[in-house]
């Protein structure tokens, strides 16, 4: 096909300037003879010259290093994308050589990508030290044996691609020893103000490493999941957190953390900065928990009264919204006594089961907190409710606003139950009663609320014992 098009081009007398962002050779694995092979090269050097190509995608066939070599001189802008088998060759081929001109091509047709290579020091360093362009290079697929002494004058030139945690605690930690904050500035430009220590024990050194970094950086993203730090470290650590956009910790690291602004009125003013990074979120759910590296025999966390205290004094101290999320927790009754002061302040998630219990305690004068952290949807299905938790939810649907979801199916109510949510059963817009134990006299009365009520967009109300069907609303 390559023959083909430039003979056309060639017949053509008027020549339109054609510009071309990717072409693909795609041989479909035939293997050609050396002259076969040699005219479709020539053919792609004279198409080059006559189409503007941005991108010559040859990953769909392995070329031999000489064949690439003629491609690399070619004097068109236009970027190679070979094969990971031939860019890996083209490497160690254009290492061998140690021709300026020839690296100096390599470099620019490649764009200077090579994630796809294994490289050795030797090699990566005798690229580093042509000053065309940045290298990006993947050292999770490299064997990269070096002093990181020898690689800090570098940083500027390299583009790292998923640099593992302990290749970063190393750079970080050397960076900090040498006292350059020069190469701080270089570190966060070839990882893009991305900074993992994920799942590393920190020591005091490591901690004054990061402290170093911290202190000279500017919204930079921090992931410290499963990351184990000293609580004294935590102290100096967390007021840095203004110079980071956002982090990610574990559930665990995060109770150290919230402990550490709590400790005493000077670290008050940090309570906002540390919600800020986590993006005004409480996560404590097990997904933040969860290490694949380690087995995880416990999903539940349990949360002391001193835990939830220390949540609601930072909570308190940065005054702002905060989604608290205590999915897979579990916390005694004075816990939950110290998290009803700041409801108001917060968007709750939790469990059905932590769910019931803060109905069962909620006091008239707390309901309205309560009824707020809770949003718009109620979600109790497949869940008994107890009379007491009947009461609780009676008051959030009293002082409720704007309650779109209320999914009672299958928590079996009978008409005592019943009685206590008919009350106020309008403030919700869309219920579900199916598969309780109602009788009809029940449901003509949810009937007469609903004919009453405007709000109520419709009600499902299904038992195994009976359908019953109301106009339009009520299923």
């Amino acid at each position: 096909m390559v023959l083909r098009i430039v003979q056309v081009l060639r017949s053509m007398r008027v020549q339109t300037p054609v510009t071309v962002n990717e072409l693909t050779l795609d041989l479909n694995g035939k293997r050609l003879s050396e002259r076969k092979w040699s005219r479709v090269l020539s053919s792609l050097a004279i198409l080059l010259r006559l189409w503007t190509v941005q991108c010559l995608n040859l990953t769909e066939h392995k070329m031999a290093s000489v064949s690439l070599c003629v491609l690399l001189c070619h004097q068109s802008p236009v970027i190679l994308r070979p094969s990971k088998e031939s860019l890996q060759k083209l490497v160690e081929c254009v290492y061998e050589a140690q021709e300026e001109e020839l690296t100096r091509h390599f470099l620019q047709k490649v764009g200077g990508d090579l994630t796809s290579c294994s490289l050795s020091w030797e090699e990566l360093h005798y690229f580093l030290q042509h000053r065309i362009q940045q290298i990006t290079v993947n050292f999770r697929k490299s064997n990269i044996q070096c002093n990181i002494r020898e690689m800090l004058p570098f940083l500027n030139r390299i583009q790292f691609k998923r640099m593992s945690p302990i290749f970063m605690l190393s750079v970080i930690t050397e960076i900090y020893e040498s006292g350059s904050v020069e190469c701080v500035f270089s570190l966060l430009s070839s990882v893009k103000n991305y900074i993992t220590l994920q799942s590393r024990d920190l020591d005091s050194v490591h901690c004054a490493a990061l402290r170093f970094t911290l202190q000279h950086c500017t919204a930079v993203s921090l992931d410290l999941l499963w990351t184990s730090i000293p609580e004294e470290e935590l102290e100096s650590i967390v007021p840095l957190f203004r110079h980071v956009s956002h982090i990610r910790v574990d559930r665990l690291l995060l109770l150290k953390m919230l402990r550490c602004c709590s400790v005493s009125d000077v670290q008050q003013e940090f309570s906002s900065v540390l919600l800020s990074v986590l993006q005004h979120k409480l996560d404590f759910s097990c997904r933040s928990a969860l290490d694949l590296t380690a087995n995880t025999h416990s999903e539940t966390l349990h949360l002391t009264t001193e835990d939830c205290r220390v949540m609601t004094t930072v909570i308190q101290r940065a005054q702002t919204h905060t989604q608290l999320i205590l999915q897979d927790c579990e916390i005694n009754t004075a816990g939950m006594d110290q998290l009803f002061p700041v409801l108001h302040a917060v968007k709750l998630c939790c469990d059905k089961s932590l769910l019931l219990q803060f109905l069962a305690h909620v006091s008239p004068e707390e309901a309205e907190s309560l009824s707020r952290a809770l949003g718009d949807e109620v979600d109790l299905s497949q869940t008994p409710l107890e009379p007491q938790v009947c009461r609780g939810l009676a008051l959030i649907l009293e002082y409720s606003e704007g309650l779109t979801e209320l999914d009672l199916s299958q928590c079996r109510l009978t008409d005592p139950s019943l009685d206590l949510l008919l009350p106020n059963l309008h403030k919700a817009q869309n219920i579900d009663f199916s598969g309780n134990s109602i009788s009809d006299t029940g449901a003509q009365r949810i009937y007469s609320i609903v004919c009453r009520n405007s709000d109520i967009k419709t009600v499902r109300c299904v038992s195994e014992r009976h359908r019953i069907t109301f106009p339009s609303k009520v299923i």
